[in-house]
């Protein structure tokens, strides 16, 4: 596992890199709010879902239930039950298979889905180090925004920027390293579709459902070797 969690780090620096901003960003925000500075891990640790601990943060001083907010991280994100179909079989020969699906966010969805593990390692051990770095990385990165929140103050506005400029270096990377572009046509398409019929509060769990659907459906087609 040792040598997996050294062959994995140089691919996390990217995500690092947005993890220590957005993180620092939200630990700031947690100290501003009032909270104990190790609060903040406490969140990054158990919840593990960026945009839904920023969602979380203003709920917790109001009077919503606590079955509201399981609700409403559940919509949030139900995205990850699709991430976690595509990754059954890496879940089957992991160490750890509780690990692996806790520390599974969109950023690490995406390393696995774009990168090539190194051949003297195990596969599933090399995405379970990636996620597991993501992981640590992104807990540290909320303790320390928390420790600085009361010595620093400024706009966050825009710093969620952060992971979806991340998201577009991943998707310009995968794209050129696969000849086989139908499934991003595909889920471009659909995703499109959606955003129209559903507009843009609604859209993403049709979107879903649609491409898993038509991915899953058209699954020989799309693995078909180009000629």
């Amino acid at each position: 596992m040792k040598k997996a969690f050294e062959r994995a780090l140089p691919y996390t620096v990217p995500v690092i890199i947005g993890y220590m901003f957005l993180g620092i960003t939200f630990g700031i925000m947690v100290s501003q709010e009032g909270y104990n500075p190790l609060f903040a891990p406490f969140l990054s640790l158990t919840i593990y879902a960026g945009s839904m601990q920023f969602i979380i943060l203003p709920l917790l001083k109001t009077d919503i239930s606590i079955i509201a907010i399981i609700i409403l991280t559940l919509s949030v994100n139900i995205r990850m039950m699709f991430y976690g179909v595509s990754m059954i079989k890496e879940y089957k020969s992991s160490r750890s298979k509780f690990l692996f699906i806790l520390t599974l966010s969109d950023e690490t969805f995406a390393l696995d889905t774009s990168i090539k593990p190194p051949a003297d390692v195990k596969k599933s051990d090399f995405f379970l180090a990636i996620g597991l770095i993501n992981y640590l990385v992104w807990a540290i990165a909320t303790y320390i925004g928390a420790l600085l929140g009361n010595l620093i103050t400024f706009n966050t506005m825009g710093m969620d920027f952060v992971l979806t400029a991340l998201f577009l270096v991943l998707l310009v990377e995968q794209y050129f390293a696969t000849k086989n572009h139908k499934p991003l046509k595909i889920g471009l398409a659909l995703s499109i579709v959606a955003l129209l019929i559903f507009k843009p509060d609604n859209f993403m769990i049709p979107a879903l459902l649609l491409i898993v659907l038509s991915l899953y459906g058209l699954r020989e087609r799309i693995e078909e070797k180009n000629v």
